[in-house]
């Protein structure tokens, strides 16, 4: 029996409505799953292929209806916004933050976000960088702070106030004269010697005999052969720059040999044991012989504390004294200090080694098992341990791959604040030997940079503890005339 124009008009109009529902699904299945395969026939007879995981890129032989699509934020690589110390990491000060601004955002509506008042806000060429100091308000957590800073789009880092640690210990005992000074270190050593001091300091800038029997001898003379280098060198036109504690300018010792002086910490300009003896290991031209005797100081304290207890500097001050000590045209630093990994600090070191300046820092005195010590370790500074009078590693120093170069560290004679003198020991007073040594070199090679000077300093060294170089001393102990003879005229360095 024929199907009546009815039954044949219900059975069309479900066959297009079944096509209509095949054609949505169609539409809506995801193109990759019907995508022609990379090199395709070209025949106008596109071929189904099965889902893949990864969606293919198109090709020159024909159409891709695929899509990439991105993963979600979660899985993307951000750049880390905010440094968040470590639990037990407690060298920092507690409600300060430091932290610099997206573009286009105002600085008071982020301060008020986190409930901060500002200290202040300096720009630092050398990191690249508009900085702003600010006090967090008192009850608030600096991690938490900073936790939130990391997730703040208008923020574009921020981390805290790092402390840092003279690396010296000025040994004074407490029967010594009234107002003797001791300098900070975490080294242990055993009981002091009396510090000494010179009846009158007029007299030894004069330098009578009488007063300079007072005086124990310097071993380091004879230990690097100062008598040969003064022929050579002493760092005349050069400019040393002291990033430091406060330096006592009328010690006899150091007299005259201040071309520049800034205060970070409070513009009062205080002495104190650490910094001056630093500058007499470099400049001393009185009863003692330091090495570069003719170059020049800039000096710039960042380090504050009362005199009998540790002086600590923080990473702003040390900002801003080196981004000045730069601006003075320093050749080369001097950073006897140490402490935990700062990056604002770090991307300044570099743009100071960029812009051809030196730097030297003290390797440390956290003893053998500590973790690395910064500026130490930082790539760009030139890192020095300390030894003693017969080339054994002071004990309290730190030992890494990072250590460069080692120097007289141990027991040395240097000058206190009030025409005093005392024994020292310490990384610090090594690496001011360093920067001197370094000087010297600048005088007759004044294109010097960091990279040559490592190398100048490391295959001059007298190798000491395991054959070449080593965690310990380094490339070895310094040896002025050697490293002068590297960068003199063959007919200047053999007379």
């Amino acid at each position: 029996m024929q199907p009546s124009p009815f039954a044949r008009r219900k059975s069309s109009l479900r066959c297009l409505a079944g096509a209509g529902l095949v054609a949505c699904v169609l539409a809506l299945v995801p193109g990759p799953a019907f995508a022609q395969p990379a090199g395709g026939t070209g025949d106008g007879k596109d071929k189904r292929v099965a889902p893949t995981t990864s969606p293919q890129q198109p090709s020159a032989g024909g159409t891709n209806r695929s899509m990439r699509v991105p993963p979600g934020s979660w899985l993307q690589p951000r750049a880390q916004r905010s440094i968040v110390p470590a639990m037990d990491e407690t060298r920092f000060v507690p409600d300060e933050v430091l932290f610099e601004l997206a573009p286009n955002v105002e600085a008071e509506a982020v301060l008020r976000r986190y409930g901060a008042t500002l200290i202040a806000s300096q720009r630092f060429e050398l990191a690249g960088v508009t900085i702003i100091r600010a006090r967090i308000e008192a009850g608030r957590d600096l991690r938490a702070v900073l936790t939130a800073m990391a997730e703040d789009t208008s923020i574009a880092g921020a981390q805290p106030n790092f402390l840092f640690e003279l690396q010296q210990d000025s040994q004074s005992r407490a029967g010594a004269p009234a107002g003797a000074t001791t300098a900070s270190s975490e080294a242990t050593t055993a009981p002091p010697p009396p510090s000494l001091r010179l009846a009158d300091p007029v007299t030894a800038a004069r330098g009578s005999a009488a007063v300079r029997r007072i005086l124990p001898p310097q071993y380091i003379v004879e230990k690097l052969r100062l008598g040969e280098v003064r022929k050579l060198a002493q760092g005349r036109g050069i400019r040393v720059g002291l990033i430091d504690s406060g330096v006592d300018i009328e010690h006899p010792e150091i007299r005259g040999s201040v071309l520049g002086y800034l205060d970070a910490i409070d513009g009062l300009a205080t002495p104190h044991a650490h910094g001056t003896s630093m500058a007499t290991a470099i400049v001393a031209h009185g009863e003692l012989q330091g090495i570069a005797p003719a170059a020049r100081l800039i000096v710039a304290r960042a380090f504050g504390g009362p005199q009998a207890t540790s002086a600590n500097g923080k990473s702003f001050q040390i900002l801003t004294a080196l981004e000045w000590v730069v601006q003075q045209r320093a050749k080369v630093i001097n950073l006897s200090f140490a402490g935990p990994q700062d990056r604002l600090l770090s991307k300044a070191l570099a743009g100071a080694k960029e812009r051809g300046v030196i730097t030297i820092a003290a390797a440390g005195n956290g003893g053998a098992r500590s973790a690395p010590l910064y500026p130490g370790a930082d790539p760009s500074v030139i890192a020095v341990t300390a030894t003693d009078a017969e080339d054994k590693v002071f004990s309290d120093a730190n030992r890494g791959s990072y250590v460069a170069i080692a120097a007289p560290g141990v027991d040395v004679l240097t000058a206190e604040p009030g025409g005093r003198y005392a024994f020292t020991s310490g990384t610090s007073i090594a690496a001011a030997h360093v920067t001197a040594l370094v000087a010297l070199l600048l005088e007759k090679q004044p294109e010097l940079d960091t990279d040559s000077a490592r190398r100048v300093l490391a295959e001059s060294a007298t190798d000491l503890g395991s054959r070449g170089r080593d965690p310990t001393f380094g490339a070895g102990r310094i040896d002025p005339p050697t490293a002068l003879a590297r960068v003199l005229p063959v007919a200047t360095a053999r007379p």
